[in-house]
C-alpha cells in the first residue's frame, strides 16, 4: 500500500506508506531506548523524538509546529530506520516551498550510514530545511563508513550533538507519558556524555 501526493502539474508521485508519528513514548521504553550506554546490547530498535517549527520566509513569526516520535518500521519485508520514517512522513505531509523550517532531532542511536546519506540527499534538495541532532547514543562510532556519514552531515550545515542532561530532561518532559514524574538519570549519564562527546568531536573534525 503506498500514498500519493500531488505535485505542480497535476502528476502523483508514489510514497511508500509510514504509520504516522507516535505522540509519546512510556516511560519505561524511553529510559532502555534513551540510556547513553557506550556498548548497547539488545537495542535494536531506534527511536526518533522530532519538533518541526515552521517559519514564513521574511517572517520571524512561527506559522507551524509538529512534535511526535517515530520508531524503525517494517512493511512489506523492509525496513524502514525512524530518520527515514520521518523523512517520508515530512515530505509527503508538511513540507512545503513557502515555509522554512527548523528541523530538531532526539535519537536514541546517531544515523547508520545509509540514513547518513538518505538525510544527506533530503538536505541538498531541500535548501529551506535546517537540522539539529541530538543523539543518545554513536552507532559504530569506530567504523568509518558511519563516521564518513555524520561528516557529511556536518559539512552540509546539521548540528550533530550528544544528548546531555538538560537533553534527556527535556525528552522526558515533552515526549514521554511521565505523569508528571520529574525525570530521575541513571548512572554514569555525565561520564558517558563526555566520553561520547569526545568521540564525535573527534570524528567530526577529521
Amino acid at each position: 500500500m503506498a500514498g500519493q501526493r500531488h505535485i505542480s502539474g497535476g502528476d502523483c508521485i508514489q510514497i511508500p506508506w509510514v504509520r504516522n508519528p507516535m505522540k509519546r513514548l512510556y516511560p519505561g521504553i524511553f529510559s532502555f531506548h534513551f540510556r547513553n550506554l557506550i556498548y548497547a546490547n539488545g537495542r535494536n530498535s531506534s527511536y526518533l523524538c522530532f519538533e518541526v517549527e515552521g517559519v514564513q520566509y521574511h517572517s520571524p513569526f512561527t506559522v507551524s509546529f509538529h512534535r511526535g516520535v517515530f520508531r524503525n518500521q517494517v512493511h512489506e519485508n523492509k525496513s524502514y530506520h525512524a530518520e527515514v520514517c520521518f523523512l517520508l512522513w515530512f515530505k509527503a505531509n508538511k513540507l512545503s516551498p513557502g515555509e522554512h523550517y527548523h528541523v530538531t532531532w532526539f535519537l536514541s542511536w546517531s544515523p547508520c550510514a545509509s540514513c547518513a546519506e538518505e538525510t544527506a540527499n533530503f538536505l541538498q534538495q531541500h535548501r529551506n530545511v535546517t537540522l539539529r541532532v541530538f543523539t543518545a547514543r554513536l552507532y559504530y562510532f569506530w567504523n568509518p563508513a558511519f563516521q564518513q556519514g555524520l561528516r557529511k552531515l556536518h559539512c552540509l550545515g546539521a548540528q550533530l550533538k550528544v544528548m546531555s542532561f538538560h537533553d534527556f530532561n527535556y525528552c522526558w518532559e515533552n515526549f514521554v507519558y511521565n505523569r508528571y514524574m520529574r525525570f530521575r538519570c541513571w548512572k554514569k549519564v555525565h561520564k558517558n556524555y563526555k566520553f561520547l562527546s569526545r568521540w564525535l568531536k573527534e570524528v567530526l573534525s577529521c
